[in-house]
């Protein structure tokens, strides 16, 4: 299983260098699966929307620049919140820089690979297991969540994209993002044109798939060692304490 510890380590670590169209591909992924949710922690500081999307890419394009991940144990803790840390470095650091050019100021800017950016890791790590972690620190976890759902529901889109089992899954899918008024299993069976017993064979198999699908994603995006059930219970708790 490809992880982003692990796309970290073959395009960054000298003995695991890997093809550069490989390095491009896994790293255009990463950048892809964050975007969203580092872009709406912008967004929630107070940049426009303009300055937010050219600050989102211009993390993405200075961590593969001065490749400064850093080296935290990547066995442990999750890695969006280790890339949250370097976020937040990078946006005090342009902050800075640009306060020095208006000065007149011509110190070079330093935004990430710093030794301290090990000891902000467990930081954040510490702050993230607390009871009340701060408020943009929630809404960032809450907005990882959301991108980590679309992803998976993106992919069962793909996989019933035949007339036939798109109607299945646009009936359903109420069935599996929750919500208040739901249809009863006799509605949907009624308008799909199937019994009750059918229509909940769809739902067992279209449940299955979906949490297979989250599983993988989470999995994509932590750790081997990681706990994935552990983690598809605390998504969901960051999903319903964000509704």
């Amino acid at each position: 299983m490809t992880t982003h510890w692990s796309v970290v380590d073959d395009i960054l670590l000298p003995t695991r260098r890997i093809a550069p169209e490989k390095a491009r591909i896994a790293f255009a992924r990463l950048c892809e699966d964050y975007w969203p949710p580092l872009y709406r922690f912008i967004r929630h500081r107070g940049y426009s929307r303009h300055d937010a999307q050219d600050l989102t890419q211009g993390f993405f394009a200075n961590l593969a620049e001065k490749q400064a991940y850093g080296t935290p144990d990547r066995t442990k803790g999750r890695f969006r919140t280790f890339l949250l840390v370097l976020l937040k470095r990078y946006l005090s650091a342009t902050r800075t820089h640009q306060n020095r050019q208006k000065r007149g100021g011509n110190k070079e800017m330093v935004y990430l690979d710093d030794p301290e950016v090990g000891v902000l890791h467990k930081a954040a790590l510490e702050a993230l297991s607390s009871d009340s972690p701060p408020d943009e620190q929630r809404l960032f976890e809450w907005n990882w969540a959301t991108a980590l759902v679309n992803r998976a529901m993106a992919e069962l889109d793909a996989e019933y994209s035949s007339a036939s089992r798109f109607r299945i899954l646009a009936e359903l899918r109420p069935f599996l993002t929750g919500g208040v008024g739901l249809p009863t299993h006799q509605a949907a069976a009624a308008r799909l044109g199937v019994s009750p017993d059918t229509l909940r064979s769809h739902l067992f198999r279209l449940r299955s798939r979906y949490r297979e699908l989250l599983r993988a994603e989470v999995l994509r995006t932590g750790t081997v060692e990681m706990d994935v059930d552990a983690e598809l219970r605390y998504l969901c708790r960051v999903l319903v304490a964000g509704a």
